[in-house]
């Protein structure tokens, strides 16, 4: 990849950056007494501008939406690879296509529940994949195929989710390998092991099988899968040093150092945010490059994440304890 390229993006990214939400506006929106303060406080923020357009202060959903889809657009746009973009847009593929798939088996329509972000031409696949005369010169087409055959097989909804879960992370390495990314490459091994140790906990915590495991689990990762089958019957306290030589392993101490599943569960996939964080917060290492514009990226992700806890947390009169443990680390 030439970093040369990435000269006037990283610039212009670098301008983007000055609307993201302080540490400060966070913790404002936080101590707010009530979802009509929260609101209030969002108004006079860069979110403003989306603010005006929902009528009621609980459609705070539809603002947030409107703020990533413009954030993703800004960057498509300036971005000299348009295939670094897709990287991050792969989830909203993927969450797409397990969509899809449920209204195919269900024949029903769940197009509200569609992300309007992303490059795949659904309407194409539910097209492909209903005609008589299959083709498979769509990847994507593939994916959600190997789903549905799955679940004729199985006839278990939750299988459509593990398939469609271990192909997204196969195609992020892809990806990443495809844009001669090396860094991307072992962020995205690191994340499928710590994807693989949640997989691990979430069926040891519901006292489901090893057999759920062993298909659940992704290919991939710098840990090999067998280390978390074998982990399966082992003391939780000793999963952590899988991770002992990996650079995630700080994030995997900490987590498994409560001795609750649930609690280890959550905490991991905190942790699995907070690692995103830790790559875009290395992006602001560099003057120019890639990282730049996925650091940017990240950053707003994760910061709609966290309006969306607190603002939850604010119409349902929840706790600030239970805004404060689960906020991702932002650093800005």
């Amino acid at each position: 990849m030439d970093r040369e390229q990435f000269i006037r993006a990283s610039v212009t990214t670098r301008v983007y950056e000055k609307n993201l939400l302080t540490s400060n506006n966070i913790q404002r929106l936080v101590d707010s007494s009530n979802l009509s303060e929260a609101i209030s406080l969002l108004n006079d923020s860069s979110y403003g501008e989306f603010m005006k357009d929902i009528n009621r202060n609980e459609e705070y959903e539809k603002a947030l939406l409107s703020m990533l889809k413009e954030s993703y657009k800004k960057i498509r746009k300036i971005s000299p690879d348009k295939n670094l973009i897709v990287f991050l847009e792969e989830k909203y593929n993927f969450h797409n296509l397990k969509v899809l798939v449920k209204e195919l088996i269900q024949d029903a329509d769940y197009s509200t529940a569609y992300m309007d972000i992303g490059t795949i031409d659904l309407s194409a696949i539910k097209k492909a994949i209903k005609s008589d005369f299959k083709t498979f010169d769509d990847v994507y087409i593939t994916y959600a195929q190997n789903a549905l055959d799955l679940y004729e097989d199985t006839k278990d909804p939750q299988d459509i989710d593990l398939s469609l879960d271990r192909n997204f992370y196969q195609k992020l390495l892809i990806d990443a390998k495809n844009l001669a990314f090396d860094s991307l490459v072992d962020f995205t091994r690191q994340r499928i092991d710590l994807v693989n140790l949640k997989s691990l906990l979430r069926i040891k915590g519901q006292n489901q099988s090893i057999d759920l495991l062993k298909k659940a689990l992704i290919d991939g990762g710098f840990i090999n899968k067998n280390n978390f089958i074998l982990g399966f019957n082992q003391d939780m306290g000793l999963l952590a040093n899988f991770f002992i030589n990996e650079k995630t392993y700080p994030l995997v101490k900490k987590a498994l150092d409560s001795k609750d599943l649930k609690e280890a569960t959550r905490m991991i996939e905190k942790a699995i945010d907070d690692y995103l964080l830790d790559f875009a917060k290395d992006s602001k290492k560099v003057s120019y490059g890639p990282e730049v514009m996925l650091g940017y990226l990240i950053n707003r992700e994760m910061e709609i994440k966290n309006l969306r806890i607190i603002l939850v947390a604010k119409q349902n009169m929840l706790s600030r304890e239970f805004i404060e443990e689960r906020l991702r680390n932002l650093y800005v």
